[in-house]
């Protein structure tokens, strides 16, 4: 009984204890610069990804959820190098959607290669095992089903499965994530419970509440509607998450990410470049053009959109005023 009453009392704050614990979460705010995206343009409007903090990424199948997640995690990867704390601090990138083979090949993605070039065995393997070595330094743990592993008894990825994988992590490793990345929510087993809606609706507070209970923010991609495709400007709305508009209560912020080249027609009539306008704005519909909007973001101004350069094969990513060959290499 009396552990009971202990594990209770952990929720509950005095005054005194909250006023205590307010100057700390202030000075952590101060001392630790959180999680930016990593790009100028977008980190003056964005808050930095702190402790606790739900970010959503919302797309269609196909417009970079799973890249942006990607260049995130190695984005975060390089500046835990460069603070010299690999040895303490890590990225975990928990995987439902694919085999942590393929994951780990988008992380790899380098000037000489892309995915796509593995997949076609076109890479020579004297090179596969030289980028092999190199990823070993990039501190990004993966949490997911392995092709190298299917003969042994992995438990179902459900939330308190991979929440048991990271307190494994910290006590046999003593490694602390400083982000976290679900791909993809819409995927999250839970136990118990067969309505699809209200699985959704579930995970998304379980990853909430990892994101709090590990004390570092995670971002999460959500697969949008079906009905996004028939808009015009087809940037997925705050209530398009598949299978539940509840994401949207839950999240911290909340970014919507739209490739127009894989739905616009890429020449009019005429043979001239077509264009698509967001904001009063237009921009040649190449294949490196992704929008981003953010749709809400908690304590301040959530709503802004932006053009950037993408080239999720090599995890290129910056503002499309920037040459990509001065943007972030990543």
């Amino acid at each position: 009984m009396a552990t009971v009453q202990a594990t209770y009392k952990e929720l509950v704050h005095t005054p005194a204890e909250l006023a205590a614990e307010h100057v700390q979460w202030a000075e952590s705010l101060q001392n630790v610069p959180g999680v930016p995206m990593g790009i100028p343009a977008v980190d003056k409007k964005v808050i930095p990804f702190h402790p606790g903090d739900m970010v959503i990424f919302c797309a269609r199948p196909g417009h970079a959820k799973t890249s942006m997640l990607a260049y995130l995690a190695r984005s975060e990867a390089k500046r835990i190098l460069a603070r010299g704390a690999k040895e303490t601090e890590c990225v975990v990138y928990v995987t439902w959607e694919q085999v942590t083979e393929e994951i780990n090949a988008v992380l790899s993605a380098s000037e000489q290669h892309t995915v796509s070039d593995i997949v076609w065995g076109r890479v020579d393997m004297e090179q596969v095992k030289r980028d092999a070595i190199q990823r070993i330094k990039l501190p990004i743990w993966i949490i997911g089903d392995s092709l190298a592993r299917t003969n042994a008894r992995s438990p179902r990825m459900y939330p308190e499965v991979v929440f048991g994988a990271l307190e494994a992590m910290r006590e046999e490793f003593n490694v602390k994530p400083t982000l976290m990345l679900f791909d993809y929510i819409q995927l999250v087993p839970i136990p118990q419970q067969t309505d699809r809606q209200k699985q959704v609706i579930e995970a998304a507070h379980r990853c909430k509440e990892l994101a709090k209970r590990m004390g570092c923010p995670a971002a999460i991609a959500v697969q949008a509607r079906r009905e996004v495709d028939d808009r015009d400007i087809k940037i997925p709305a705050l209530q398009d998450g598949q299978w539940s508009s509840s994401i949207e209560q839950a999240a911290d912020k909340f970014f919507s990410l739209w490739r127009p080249w894989l739905t616009q027609p890429h020449f009019d009539k005429l043979g001239n470049q077509t264009t698509v306008t967001i904001d009063e704005q237009s921009y040649p519909v190449t294949k490196e053009l992704l929008i981003m909007s953010m749709m809400k973001q908690r304590f301040e101004n959530g709503r802004w959109t932006w053009a950037l350069h993408f080239q999720p094969e090599y995890l290129r990513l910056c503002d499309i005023e920037v040459d990509i060959d001065e943007g972030l290499r990543l």
